[in-house]
């Protein structure tokens, strides 16, 4: 039997179990149920996802914390939530193909493509022509700022409605007023180990457990802040895309009126304009940005200016053009060097990992009288090199097929013999 597509299990232990499709369906099918659902407090954690940087004047590479917070659902929650999510995502599809923004809006949409062709038809426009400008934006804190009234009149014009019905209101309303958890500190007072949450276990506690050790004793927050939906439930992707309706509508008009091309990707915002252009496009951002209660972070704002010499087939650049991961500079695509840098700093680790485990297990060996093993090399192989099927290297090779980019090849030799060194230390 064919599962509905909005129908996901989860396996992971929340406050409640994990639902089976017939209970799934009763429940997000009926809107009497959902608008009286009581919505579980969200579980949310902290991932550091450290930047590297280059610094100019050094040449060194320096590591910043990158903190983002992510937020899932109980099951039964992430079920209303995906179901709606589906439901939502078509009228908003149609309501984007209405408005000619089927080309202009790319992320959290089934396009069958990856970043990684995204920024190839990007790098394709701007040489195709010839002299341009680029220019890059990002939404400062995206998620965390979108303005609740906002995105209800959205919601209600996306529904064509003037009141969000009741079970609408519902799901409006557990992502706008939500309440959460942080997992780290809910896990310590129920005695749940982070590296291995589930232990037997079907849920984190009991109803009675959750009102004596979880909300009896405070653990339960609350946003009450007028701005900021969670970032990693089913829904908040498409309603990230549903609030941007409006500036995608006008930056699209902006751009084919000045014969540019405008594209987004999430928070990612790029203008390729004729020259000359981007001190206006900049602006135009800026302005239409602020009338949704957002921000362009003026320290991510990048231009590039694009020229070719005549009889060239090249272009030559002002700065580079950083765009989804890549860099291109009118000759050549390459992937940023910090993804590299990150990469061999985590398969460093993950080789020390490996030894550490390896000399654990020989020396119980030892004690036992069994024969001392070998480094286990196969994962290590899976993970961090050509041998693998979904790691950094086999993206690195989508890459330059997709970009026919040999500059990306050259990037990507050096990391097998790196890989062989640090097993071999």
């Amino acid at each position: 039997m064919e599962l509905p597509s909005w129908f996901r299990q989860r396996r992971y232990i929340h406050f409640d179990e994990v639902l089976s499709l017939k209970k799934a369906e009763k429940l997000v099918s009926n809107p009497v149920a959902v608008a009286r659902h009581p919505f579980w407090p969200l579980i949310k954690f902290t991932v550091n996802t450290p930047k590297l940087k280059r610094d100019k004047t050094t040449g060194v590479l320096i590591k910043k914390p990158k903190l983002r917070e992510i937020a899932y659902a109980a099951h039964g929650d992430s079920q209303i939530f995906s179901y709606y999510c589906a439901d939502l995502s078509s009228k908003y599809e149609a309501e984007i193909e209405s408005r000619a923004l089927t080309a202009v809006v790319l992320a959290f949409r089934s396009l069958k493509k990856s970043n990684i062709e995204f920024a190839r038809d990007a790098f394709h426009e701007i040489r195709a022509r010839g002299d341009c400008c680029a220019v890059a934006l990002d939404i400062t804190g995206f998620f965390d700022n979108l303005d609740h009234s906002q995105l209800k009149s959205r919601w209600k014009a996306l529904l064509d409605v003037k009141e969000l019905p009741p079970d609408h209101f519902a799901v409006f309303r557990a992502l706008t007023k939500y309440a959460f958890v942080e997992r780290d500190i809910v896990f310590e007072a129920l005695g749940i180990s982070v590296h291995n949450p589930r232990s037997e276990r079907r849920r984190i506690c009991t109803p009675d457990e959750f009102n004596t050790k979880v909300r009896g004793t405070g653990l339960v927050h609350v946003n009450l802040k007028k701005i900021g939906i969670p970032q990693g439930t089913a829904i908040s992707a498409m309603l990230s895309n549903l609030y941007m309706l409006d500036f995608d509508t006008a930056a699209q008009r902006f751009a084919l009126e000045n014969g540019g091309r405008y594209m987004r990707y999430c928070d990612d915002i790029l203008f390729i304009m004729p020259p000359g252009m981007s001190g206006h496009s900049a602006a135009f951002a800026d302005a239409e940005i602020k009338k949704l209660k957002l921000e362009i972070n003026p320290v991510k704002t990048a231009v590039s200016e694009f020229r070719r010499s005549a009889g060239s087939s090249t272009q030559t650049c002002s700065a580079p053009l950083q765009y989804l991961g890549f860099l291109f500079d009118g000759h050549q695509v390459i992937i940023r060097s910090a993804a590299f840098a990150k990469f061999s700093n985590r398969m460093k680790r993950g080789v020390s990992l490996a030894k550490q485990t390896m000399r654990s297990r020989n020396k119980t060996r030892a004690q036992t009288g069994a024969e001392e093993h070998a480094l286990y090399k196969k994962q290590i192989f899976s993970r961090y090199s050509h041998l693998g099927s979904r790691n950094f290297l086999r993206y690195g090779y989508r890459a330059a097929k997709a970009m026919n980019s040999p500059a990306i090849k050259r990037q990507l030799r050096p990391l097998w013999k790196r890989l062989t060194k640090a097993i071999e230390n």
